[in-house]
């Protein structure tokens, strides 16, 4: 009886020792999310779903902030995780893309500039505009990733974060901005309109940092394929990086310069002889006659 125990208690070590424990983290400020409680409660089911996928457990982690995402990042405390992909294009870092999150059914979505007391943009110059957070580079993100960088830099009087869609959309219902970026998705506060239709972009992707093998990232995008999610992050398709490099070439806009004038190289008689005077030098005539011959002597 005791061998069996000893057994049984071996292969149930052998059997943690292989199972894997998954932390999910969430930092996605610009998907709607109607409250913190609906984030968190995302994040844990994620994290449950995706660690009896790789025969562990898994738990989820929400972030407000960049900067504790990103330390999170760096302990090796988030070994997976949703974030968003505006986010991901401004800080860079050394991650694999598993899957894309989907609302909807689609992975991309469209941005507006809503404002109050405003019908079109340039009655917004000189104004506050308050967007969620991407990181730090929200001004980058509002002038050139969803502008294009066809307003100057100091067209708007600031450009300021705020922690999530939600909480912009709060502070511009309250008065404490003139307008927001925001996705085009949400329900606006009375009083804000939408004042300019911004391009679609990338919503959150699922990415896999540090020790998650191949192996393990294939496991985890076949099991993300299968996850029910909620209205805001309904579940994840297939998706890869390009869709974070796109958004990243767009917060540099290139220099633009002016066409370079080339010169033609094909010159015309014309060309050559106007405006100047030629003369020929003229010879005497008596240079050209021929010396009659010498008398001959006898």
């Amino acid at each position: 009886m005791r061998s069996i125990i000893i057994a049984l208690a071996l292969a149930t070590a052998a059997g943690s020792a292989h199972a894997e424990n998954v932390t999910v983290g969430l930092f996605a400020p610009a998907e709607p999310f109607p409250s913190t409680a609906a984030r968190v409660d995302l994040a844990k089911r994620l994290g449950e779903h995706l660690g009896a996928a790789l025969g562990g457990t898994g738990v989820g982690r929400v972030f407000a902030r960049a900067g504790d995402f990103s330390s999170a990042v760096k302990k090796g405390e988030v070994t997976v995780a949703v974030v968003d992909a505006t986010y991901l294009a401004g800080a860079g870092g050394g991650y694999t893309v598993i899957a894309a999150a989907t609302r909807g059914g689609d992975a991309t979505h469209s941005w507006q500039l809503v404002a109050r007391n405003a019908e079109k943009i340039g009655q917004l110059k000189g104004k506050r505009v308050i967007v969620p957070s991407v990181g730090g580079r929200e001004t980058d993100f509002v002038l050139n990733v969803l502008l294009g960088g066809e307003v100057g830099k100091d067209f708007f009087g600031k450009i300021e974060a705020a922690p999530d869609t939600a909480s912009t959309l709060a502070a511009l219902g309250l008065g404490k901005a003139d307008a927001a970026v925001v996705p085009a998705s949400v329900e606006l506060p009375g009083g804000v309109t939408t004042v300019l239709a911004l391009p679609q972009l990338s919503g959150p992707v699922l990415v896999a940092y540090g020790s998650v093998t191949a192996a393990q990232r294939t496991e985890l995008a076949a099991a993300a394929a299968t996850f029910k999610g909620d209205a805001t992050i309904g579940g994840f398709k297939g998706g890869d990086a390009d869709q974070v490099r796109a958004i990243a070439r767009r917060f540099t806009i290139p220099v633009k310069r002016g066409p370079h004038a080339v010169p033609a190289v094909r010159l015309l008689v014309g060309d050559l002889v106007e405006g100047r005077t030629f003369s020929i030098e003229r010879t005497p005539v008596t240079s050209f006659a021929i010396a009659p011959p010498a008398p001959a002597t006898r």
